[in-house]
């Protein structure tokens, strides 16, 4: 049987978290600038404030929204990494991210289901009585309790499996087109015009010299900005049907479902990050 590598193992193998200390240090780098750029009187973001319930006797002031800024420079901490790094890296970085994701599902996968196929793990070992007769050893509650467990996380992490064995095909703007769903979102949340949008965009791909020819209007809209929010959006599909499951077992606590519902939502939310 081939042997399966620990997380430990499949970590010094692809070294993910060289890529998202890497990540960080990027939006670290770069944060000010794009606050500065948000800030500008000439940036979209100037016409568009959180709707607030003012007295009549207040007149509200033209002035810049410094928390939509921040908020909206905080959705771009993936994306700013990915914006910096040429086309080619692009694509493998995704790629090294993408195997080890990929490779730790199914490891673990893997491993629950050799413990989930022996139905007498962790009871006692059958006898045979004076009449050669097999007695067969009474199960565990808390044994039985954990198998059940095991079967749930089994369940995601099967379509956790399935989920990375029918991605599609990995380009130079699948970093981005993930890692903006958010920053559209938000966009959208705010009621920014689509001519709005897209000219953030730009200038944003202006500041910080992306690489990305294809950065006409159209091009953005289409090749960025609709995927982005298509993935976005099934995403947290996908992340709220899982919190709202009420088909538990009867005699698992409250607490042990809370926990299983969040790590279901947390496969979806940060396997699925690239």
């Amino acid at each position: 049987m081939k042997k399966l590598l620990t997380a430990k193992e499949l970590r010094q193998k692809y070294r993910p978290d060289k890529i998202l200390m890497d990540i960080q240090s990027s939006f670290n780098d770069n944060k000010s600038k794009i606050i500065d750029l948000f800030s500008l009187p000439s940036s979209p973001l100037a016409k568009y404030k959180r709707k607030k319930q003012l007295s009549i006797l207040v007149e509200e002031k033209s002035t810049v929204d410094f928390t939509i800024i921040h908020e909206l420079v905080d959705t771009l901490s993936d994306a700013i990494y990915f914006m910096k790094l040429p086309k080619s890296k692009r694509t493998k970085i995704t790629q090294r991210l993408r195997m080890f994701e990929s490779q730790l599902i199914e490891n673990q996968l893997l491993r629950i289901n050799l413990l989930l196929e022996d139905e007498e793990l962790g009871s006692p070992t059958p006898w045979t009585d004076e009449k050669g007769q097999v007695k067969i050893a009474s199960s565990h509650h808390g044994l039985d309790m954990a198998f059940e467990i095991l079967s749930l996380v089994r369940i995601d992490l099967e379509e956790e499996s399935y989920y990375w064995k029918n991605i599609s095909r990995t380009g130079y703007l699948t970093g981005l087109q993930l890692s903006m769903g958010s920053f559209f979102q938000y966009l959208k949340n705010l009621g920014m015009t689509q001519k709005d949008q897209i000219t953030l965009v730009q200038q944003l791909f202006d500041t910080l010299d992306v690489d990305w020819e294809e950065g006409e209007r159209e091009n953005i809209k289409i090749s960025l900005q609709q995927p982005a929010l298509a993935l976005h959006n099934g995403k947290q599909r996908l992340i709220d049907s899982k919190k709202n499951v009420s088909n538990y077992p009867e005699y698992l606590n409250k607490n042990i479902i809370d926990e299983i519902t969040e790590l279901s939502a947390n496969y979806k939310k940060r396997l699925r990050r690239f």
